[in-house]
């Protein structure tokens, strides 16, 4: 696997996990959006800063599609759901 996927992958696990235990308990859900943001943040300047992605942009592109498509899909399913 690729350094990219394996970041993708563990991006996604951080926001799933963070986003099923702090969904209207600790978090409100209308601020799940400014948590995914600042996770997809922490993940970008960490991969940069170790070198696994040695370019900023590349690497906030695969931070931030995990995080935020990990809350599309977590609200695709929950709205499925509820129907």
């Amino acid at each position: 696997m690729s350094v990219e996927v394996i970041i993708a992958i563990v991006t996604a696990f951080v926001t799933g996990m963070l986003g099923m235990l702090f969904k209207d308990s600790v978090v409100p859900s209308r601020f799940i959006p400014l948590q995914n943001l600042i996770i997809g943040i922490i993940a970008t300047v960490i991969t940069v800063a170790t070198g696994l992605i040695t370019n900023p942009l590349i690497a906030g592109l695969i931070c931030f599609g995990a995080s935020f498509g990990v809350a599309g899909v977590y609200d695709l399913v929950h709205t499925t759901n509820k129907n």
